[in-house]
């Protein structure tokens, strides 16, 4: 089985440069564009997919409905593939060195989240259980997922990829995938890295 991990396309707060979290933003123009490539190189990759998922956050279910040429309701949203709650920094300038943010970026082992937010072992206890139910329900060969930047990063770190502290040293842009494959050991690896830097220009 093969599970094909995609980040959302831009929004304004993306181009802004602020943290969105779990807000429920949509796709600018920009990235509806995006999506539009991503749905061709797909195609061109060969890829098909017997199974859908996608976090309920609008900015990915509108990548994936253009992506798939699905409707929404033609695929399963899951709450668990949502971005981190970033809390009270949401809708704050994404600034690595503000002291709002903690270790959040420096040091995300010793993260310490602001009340209501997320800290990143809940997220990828959250994320690892959806992984789990993949590989219990075994839904397809080829499954697709819309997703988020931190969660996927985070997604790396429970595949074994990168340590935690090295997560946000791996890019991912908008509506790039990451391709895991579930071994004959019952493990999922990290197989395949698609970029979208060539796809569509330099990302945000």
């Amino acid at each position: 089985m093969k599970v094909y991990i995609m980040r959302h396309g831009e929004t304004d707060w993306n181009a802004r440069h602020l943290f969105q979290g779990q807000v429920n933003t949509s796709l600018n123009a920009r990235g509806i564009e995006q999506a539009q490539k991503a749905k061709e190189r797909v195609k061109n990759l060969g890829l098909i997919f017997d199974a859908v998922y996608s976090s309920p956050i609008d900015r990915a279910t509108r990548t994936i409905e253009i992506v798939t040429g699905l409707d929404r309701s033609q695929f399963q949203l899951d709450d668990r593939l949502k971005e981190m709650n970033f809390g009270l920094l949401d809708e704050t300038p994404f600034d690595r060195e503000a002291p709002a943010v903690g270790h959040l970026f420096d040091k995300p082992s010793e993260y310490v989240p602001p009340k209501g937010a997320e800290s990143f072992e809940e997220l990828e206890a959250r994320l690892a259980s959806f992984m789990e139910d993949l590989r219990k329900n075994r839904p397809g060969k080829s499954i697709l997922v819309g997703c988020h930047g931190c969660a996927m990063r985070v997604l790396l770190k429970w595949a074994g990829y990168l340590p935690l502290d090295e997560i946000w040293n791996q890019g991912i842009g908008n509506c790039a995938i990451i391709e895991m494959t579930l071994g004959e050991d019952e493990k999922f690896r990290v197989t395949h890295m698609y970029d979208t830097q060539d796809w569509f220009g330099q990302n945000k």
